[in-house]
């Protein structure tokens, strides 16, 4: 299958980060991948390759090396979760003739893009199946069924001179439908979510849903050079990891890792983002072992690196005055490393150059960002994942533009470059700096 066909059908397969989750999950057990389970005892020896997955939409994924004390872990991070808008919990409501949804922000989304966009609900559904027996489902709704419709550019005569101000409370609630009442309808949709996962809906008891656009992936640009899409942030990088991690051939002495973490656009502090104690708990289960345990999982974290993976800014034509005069990654020129004199990204001039080594051996060139001085910089995984475990972290990115828009663009060939990037790193090929 053609690459970037192969990227389109991951991200049209993962509208949240459950279902960006589950799908990493049915391309490992296809290559071979067994899944473990938090609860259950775990009995991997080397060459073994495992899965396991926290509250349905983080996922670590490994193959397992030899002593982690004596060669440590090759771990590659990224995030299932984009930036968007997610139902209130009595979402339904009633207004002028109009049926609506209230919804929240998560994360921080360029709220005038959601306007006049074909819009559908997917995430998650809690369903009893007896009594007594809840248990969690993923759901996505096919169709377009609400919309956020901009305001007549009659009734808001400034709107090109002032620019669209968006009230977050009273401006982002979707039409769904028209009626002066929400209890039929309220039950109208819970009959469509529970059509869309074969169920009852009375089995429905609570469900948590975002909004999401319905237009597909597609190439782009007059020699298709170009990849438009919904999560450029962070979908590219998952499908990289994913692909680098089912790609790595041969044996390995370092125990190679990939880490999905959901919730990292609304700052990580979750049970399942990369602040908690997810990453921590899988590689001590891998690394405590044999006499010593605790010094053992010491010794391998001393022995480790992390490369963060999450998009960066290529330079904009139209606004090429808000890069950094020496740093402008462009698209199709390979991954962008990172750097940030306050730490907002984890590199450090040894992983940046570890990283630089691990590219000459793939063949892929590399680019370098630093935001502007006079603007402040966003952060990633990185910087949680070295702080929680002392890990030696480098952040890079494919490049991209519109970032947290609701569609972006990424060039065709910037996700092949970044996998074959992460898979140099995960085949230990090039030990870190001393």
């Amino acid at each position: 299958m053609n690459g970037t066909q192969d990227l389109l059908n991951f991200m049209a397969a993962s509208p949240t980060a459950v279902h960006a989750a589950d799908e990493a999950a049915r391309r490992l057990k296809k290559a071979g991948f067994k899944q473990v389970k938090e609860e259950s005892a775990w009995k991997l020896k080397p060459g073994d390759k495992f899965f396991v997955v926290r509250r349905m939409s983080s996922l670590i994924a490994g193959v397992v090396g030899k002593s982690p004390a004596q060669h440590g872990f090759r771990i590659a991070g990224a995030h299932t979760d984009v930036p968007g808008l997610r139902l209130k919990p009595k979402a339904m409501y009633a207004k002028e003739g109009y049926l609506q949804l209230g919804v929240e922000v998560y994360g921080g989304p360029i709220l005038a893009t959601w306007l006049d966009r074909d819009l559908t609900l997917a995430g998650r559904l809690i369903i009893r199946e007896r009594a007594g027996k809840l248990r969690e489902k993923a759901v996505a709704l096919e169709r377009p069924i609400c919309r956020i419709p901009n305001l007549a550019i009659h009734l808001n005569r400034k709107v090109n001179d002032d620019g669209l101000k968006v009230d977050k409370q009273k401006h982002l609630p979707p039409i769904i439908g028209l009626g002066d009442t929400d209890v039929l309808e309220q039950q109208h949709l819970l009959a469509m979510l529970a059509d869309a996962v074969k169920v009852r809906p009375s089995a429905i008891v609570d469900f948590r849903l975002d909004l999401v656009d319905t237009q597909a992936p597609a190439v782009g640009g007059v020699d298709e050079e170009f990849v438009f899409a919904r999560g450029v942030d962070n979908l590219v990088s998952c499908y990289a990891a994913v692909k680098a991690l089912i790609d790595c051939k041969g044996k390995c002495d370092a125990t190679r890792i990939i880490a999905l973490f959901d919730n990292e656009e609304c700052g990580s502090n979750t049970e399942r983002g990369a602040a908690s104690t997810f990453l921590d708990v899988v590689l001590e289960r891998l690394a405590m072992t044999g006499k010593n345990p605790r010094e053992n999982l010491q010794r391998a974290l001393s022995r480790s690196l992390l490369v963060s993976a999450d998009g960066a800014h290529a330079v904009h034509p139209n606004y090429a005055d808000r890069h950094e005069p020496k740093h402008k990654p462009v698209l199709n020129g390979g991954p962008v490393i990172k750097v940030n004199a306050n730490e907002r990204y984890a590199t450090t001039v040894a992983t940046q150059t570890y990283l630089q080594e691990c590219a000459d051996i793939a063949g892929v060139p590399v680019q370098h960002y630093v935001q502007r001085s006079d603007l402040p910089c966003g952060s990633t995984i990185g910087p949680i994942s070295a702080t929680r475990l002392g890990l030696a972290t480098v952040d890079v990115g494919a490049p991209m533009l519109s970032m947290h828009s609701i569609r972006e663009t990424t060039g065709a060939g910037d996700t092949d470059m970044l996998a074959k990037l992460l898979a140099s790193h995960l085949k230990g090929d090039i030990a870190p700096v001393e």
